[in-house]
């Protein structure tokens, strides 16, 4: 028997709904199958999504050497001492 959280389950007709801009009839009216394989292509889509992501994050911190120019910039300003403040007394009301 099917059996799935109810919780879940309109967590994932929220998702279903704003993400893929359907109506709630639509939604509705959609066969117990046709809804789970929506579910299942709308998650590997996001997968695929998140793993290109990655590897474009990957490939412009690559490109640029973001690595090396941060621990530059750490050394450049490791360099620099800030002014100390003159030492001041607070009045006494």
């Amino acid at each position: 028997m099917f059996q799935i959280s109810l919780l879940n389950f309109f967590k994932i007709r929220v998702l279903l709904l704003e993400k893929l801009h359907l109506q709630p009839s639509e939604l509705d009216l959609l066969p117990f199958y046709e809804y789970e394989y929506t579910l299942e292509i709308y998650n590997d889509l996001l997968k695929d999504r998140n793993k290109q992501e990655q590897q474009n994050t990957k490939d412009t911190q690559d490109k640029y050497n973001m690595d090396g120019m941060k621990s530059q910039a750490q050394k450049n300003l490791s360099s620099y001492k800030t002014p100390s403040l003159p030492k001041m007394s607070m009045p006494k009301l």
